[in-house]
């Protein structure tokens, strides 16, 4: 085997920095947007889950804040010169149930993820992953039908997780229990409440000077659906900590003494979605007429106040990705364009549809009324339809919509931003969006191991998505948590990961 990748490497170059003289004990108090959908992290997508669990269970490799891949349960990896085998060496990890993680667990895990019958929205993650087999209790060799360059990113996404076998084996799904092997038990969860874990005390993890991680007791996950309630929570340090500040909101609280704001751009995207087997959406002059028509400007200036995202100039890929793109036919708002458009797909009156969007997240409820007043401009009239992230994140996965204002968030390859939600067959290509040339072009990218021929596929491919309009790119959040100033060692992750929890303290 060559192309060993033997890290040594501790979980304080897993997780970030260590921070001088932490205090072990207490408990965080952390605001949070939302309830999690559903608990079992192999048959969700949601962000919401994401961010309460990965912090109970563990990756085979993961991303440091940095996001270089680094050692997770997998201690070191090596691969084959064709890049078809892959062995990873497992640590010596345990479950919170006191059974050891194996490489029964790794194999059970992915092939889980793989299995139609578990439904995971992931499973095109290791579609090309022909065998994996456990060598010995220490040992996973997993052998692939061609060169996937996206593999290790994909292992390390915080939802593709290790879960012990005989536990999901008992219970036939994760949804009612959660046994992990990370830093942080699960004790329990009160919808509409709470979420509460506590320190598991045989956790694999140390810092930078051999110190047992995590420093906290444990984390106490309180919902604040309500923006200006998560904002008052933690000026009155009702919380220790809140998730997405809401953007009117940033600079107030930078300029607060008693709350300190961590955060910036992220990696994610922000677009308005057709379901595209759905007419009038299903006339790819249609579409081009909404992108035309939408100030997507005026969303951020308006919706976002101006510090709550930046303009999407080419597609899912934010600028400065080396995979982005930096032009796009609608740079500019054309009415005129837009009104020509509707007129020869057979709409010079415009039409009215429902434009289906979730009350949860105000960067994905506030831009709904600017838009709205931009499509009125072209004869258009969207009635604006809302419901809470729980109803609404499955009924759009259903694709039981017309059009939605949606995106995604943690992607670190370029497979994540444009297969995952524009390959024909995707579990995440809610909007029914079939192209050839595009299938052909992704397909291309996940073999390319050359980064520069692999820019040239995936720049071509995002010229071709902008030409069919399958989405109106709007913006990239910026997203901002914020915290009292006893808490210390929480960094942000740019792919909007929590995992700054393992190495989060609180001060006296």
């Amino acid at each position: 085997m060559t192309r060993t990748s033997t890290l040594a490497l501790t979980l304080a170059l897993a997780v970030g920095i260590a921070f001088a003289q932490p205090n072990y004990g207490g408990v965080l108090r952390a605001g949070m947007q939302t309830d999690p959908v559903g608990l079992d992290p192999h048959i969700t997508n949601a962000t919401a889950t994401r961010n309460m669990l990965e912090n109970t269970y563990d990756t085979l490799v993961m991303f440091n804040a940095s996001l270089e891949l680094v050692p997770g349960l997998a201690e070191s990896w090596s691969a084959s010169d064709d890049g078809l085998q892959w062995t990873f060496n497992l640590r010596d990890a345990t479950f919170h149930d006191g059974s050891p993680v194996t490489a029964d667990d790794v194999v059970f895990s992915i092939e889980r993820i793989k299995d139609p019958a578990t439904a995971s929205p992931r499973s095109g993650n290791f579609a090309v992953v022909e065998s994996i087999e456990a060598t010995d209790a220490r040992t996973v060799v997993m052998t692939l039908s061609e060169p996937f360059t996206p593999l290790l990113s994909f292992l390390a996404m915080s939802l593709n997780v290790i879960v012990p076998q005989h536990v999901v084996e008992e219970h036939g799904n994760l949804q009612n229990v959660v046994v992990g092997s990370g830093p942080f038990a699960f004790v329990e969860y009160l919808p509409q409440t709470r979420l509460v874990l506590e320190r598991f005390a045989d956790y694999w993890g140390v810092d930078a000077d051999g110190n047992a991680l995590p420093y906290l007791e444990g984390i106490t996950f309180t919902f604040y659906p309500d923006p200006t309630a998560r904002t008052t929570a933690i000026q009155t340090g009702n919380v220790d900590w809140v998730e997405y500040v809401p953007a009117a909101d940033v600079t107030i609280l930078q300029a607060d003494p008693s709350v300190e704001v961590v955060g910036g751009l992220s990696a994610n995207y922000r677009s308005l979605q057709f379901n595209v087997a759905e007419a009038p959406f299903d006339d790819v002059r249609v579409r081009q007429a909404f992108a035309y028509a939408i100030d997507a400007r005026s969303v951020i200036e308006l919706a976002l106040f101006g510090t709550g995202g930046v303009l999407a100039e080419g597609t899912t890929v934010p600028a400065g990705n080396f995979y982005a793109i930096d032009e796009s036919p609608y740079a500019e708002r054309d009415v005129e364009r837009a009104r020509e458009l509707l007129a020869e797909a057979g709409y010079a009156d415009g039409f009215t549809f429902d434009f289906y969007i979730t009350s949860t997240y105000d960067f994905l409820r506030d831009p709904a009324e600017v838009i709205q007043s931009n499509l009125a401009e072209i004869g258009v009239t969207a009635n604006i339809v809302m419901e809470d992230w729980t109803i609404y994140l499955p009924t759009v996965q259903a694709s039981d919509y017309q059009v939605t204002l949606l995106g995604s968030s943690g992607q670190t390859d370029p497979d994540a931003f444009l297969y995952t939600p524009f390959f024909s067959t995707s579990n995440n290509n809610y909007h029914n969006f079939v192209d050839e040339r595009v299938d052909e072009l992704l397909l291309a990218g996940r073999r390319e191991p050359d980064p520069d021929a692999r820019r040239e596929i995936y720049v071509e491919v995002q010229e071709r998505i902008l030409e069919l309009a399958p989405h109106v790119f709007l913006f990239h959040s910026a997203q901002y948590s914020a915290h009292r100033p006893n808490v210390e060692g929480f960094e942000h992750f740019p792919n909007t990961s929590y995992l700054g929890f393992r190495t989060t303290w609180l001060a006296n």
